[in-house]
């Protein structure tokens, strides 16, 4: 278990962190910016395989009709999962399709000289926003969690599950 907790904690650090530096394409640059989006999104499989458990034991407690349902939180925090998903899929695929640099090199082209498409890139700017919002959340909703496996970690209590 400490093991799984570790490569959980070490992914999701990794996912926070690129997902902050994605936000300054001024710092990091186009190129840059291209290839760590994509080295995110190659992440975020072993991240949901990691919580595939969780989801779906959570889809079915949610679907299933049982005579007690999920707490309320549990409920907001499936929603705000579901939405997270969509968002950072919608953010990865218009990536993909304004590519300038990484996709092109990746297809054997050089690299497209400002031939952006706006509409993509607006799409993208605005799931950008949306999933910068839905990750803070995620981590207010799971707060308690993400301090119990930092404590976990430095030796403060007893291992905890996820």
């Amino acid at each position: 278990m400490k093991s799984r907790l570790r490569w959980i904690f070490l992914l999701d650090t990794a996912l926070l962190l690129g997902a902050c530096i994605l936000q300054a394409v001024n710092f990091t640059g186009l190129i840059i910016h291209e290839w760590l989006g994509l080295a995110i999104g190659i992440l975020i499989i072993p991240h949901l395989l990691l919580a595939w458990t969780w989801i779906t034991t959570t889809t079915q407690r949610l679907f299933s009709g049982a005579a007690s349902p999920a707490p309320t939180h549990t409920r907001i925090n499936y929603l705000l999962n579901l939405s997270l998903f969509a968002c950072i899929t919608v953010q990865i695929l218009s990536g993909i399709l304004i590519s300038q640099h990484a996709v092109p090199w990746m297809m054997g082209k050089p690299a497209i000289a400002l031939t952006v498409n706006f509409a993509w890139d607006h799409i993208h700017t605005t799931a950008s926003d949306f999933t910068l919002v839905l990750i803070s959340l995620h981590l207010a909703i799971n707060w308690n969690w993400l301090v119990a496996a930092v404590r976990t970690k430095l030796g403060w209590q007893k291992a905890v599950t996820r």
